[in-house]
Order: C-alpha cells, then sequence, then structure tokens
C-alpha cells in the first residue's frame, strides 16, 4: 500500500499520489485545508499519481471541496483516475464533481 502524499507544486497548485484508502487518506486532510486556505481564488489539485481509490477518496475530495467553498477558492481537479469514476456514479455525485474536472 502506497501511502497518499500532497505536495504542493506552487502556490495554487497540488499534486496528490499514492492510494486513496480509509487508512491513508487522514495523512493529507489538513495538508489540503491549509494549502486551499492560503489558495488564493484557484486550487488545482493534479491526481496523475493517484494509484488505488476507495470511497475514502472520495470523502476526502468532498471534505476539500467544502474547505474551498468555505475560502471562496475555485477548486479544479485534474487527472481523475477513470477508476474513481463509478465510485462517483454509484454515489450520485457525478454531477457535484463534472464542473470541477479540468
Amino acid at each position: 500500500m502506497a501511502a497518499a502524499e500532497l505536495r504542493s507544486t506552487d502556490d495554487n497548485r497540488a499534486q496528490l499520489s499514492g492510494d486513496l484508502l480509509n487508512t491513508t487518506v487522514v495523512a493529507v486532510v489538513e495538508a489540503g485545508k491549509q494549502q486551499i486556505a492560503q489558495a488564493g481564488s484557484l486550487w488545482t489539485l493534479d491526481m496523475s499519481g493517484v494509484e488505488r481509490v476507495s470511497s475514502a477518496g472520495v470523502a476526502l475530495l468532498l471534505e476539500w471541496l467544502r474547505a474551498a467553498q468555505q475560502h471562496k477558492v475555485e477548486l479544479k481537479i485534474e487527472n481523475l483516475p477513470g477508476h474513481m469514476k463509478p465510485i462517483l456514479e454509484i454515489s450520485d455525485l457525478e454531477p457535484l464533481f463534472e464542473p470541477l474536472l479540468a
């Protein structure tokens, strides 16, 4: 199992990598919230390094979406893993996430 890691690539951009499982997402929740709070008007999340995903990964993105809304920051998601889309569909969250995808 690869630990989840969130790395800031600049003030408004971060790269998420590793596995997004219930045992790994807790390590990056607060770091993402802090980056969002300091991002300005836009925070872009690159998910190209994400490997395995469970519903905990979706919960993580929902938490960051709430933080972005609270701080009035636009959230954009790049390279959403294809294997995450069925979780969004079955959870009826696809309409919520579709506008965020870059």
